[in-house]
């Protein structure tokens, strides 16, 4: 491997840990206070007609997807369960409060998410079919 290769592997993955922990520290901080009753995200959800389970389920997968963001080999699966997250947002934004805006709020970390699923899907543990 040339050093002018080399070079750029480090970086890419430097970046891919940077974007991996920026990621890990919203989503954990946003899943966690998905469990308190008294959070503004318990208000919202309730704000948009969404029962208390749908937002513990979204805690979970924010939660979950930061553990999933720790591990190279299970990084892209925890960007996707973002992603998801996002697209969900986004159409809360559009569908529910008509307000198709306020989706900008949520495309950092689409991007960001987007960015670690393709940099790190050839390094994903294959599901097995067996």
């Amino acid at each position: 491997m040339d050093s002018k290769s080399r070079v750029r592997r480090i970086a890419s993955e430097v970046l891919l840990w940077a974007l991996s922990i920026l990621l890990i520290t919203v989503f954990l901080r946003a899943g966690l206070s998905k469990f308190d009753d008294g959070s503004g995200w318990a208000h919202a959800f309730r704000f948009w007609g969404y029962p208390v389970w749908f937002r513990m389920l979204i805690g979970v997968l924010e939660v979950g997807a930061s553990a999933l963001l720790l591990w190279p080999r299970t990084a892209a699966y925890g960007a996707i369960l973002i992603v998801l997250v996002m697209l969900g947002g986004m159409g809360t934004h559009i569908l529910v409060e008509g307000r198709p805006r306020q989706v900008t709020s949520e495309l950092g970390q689409l991007v960001f998410s987007s960015i670690v699923l393709f940099g790190r899907w050839s390094r994903r543990i294959a599901p097995s079919l067996a």
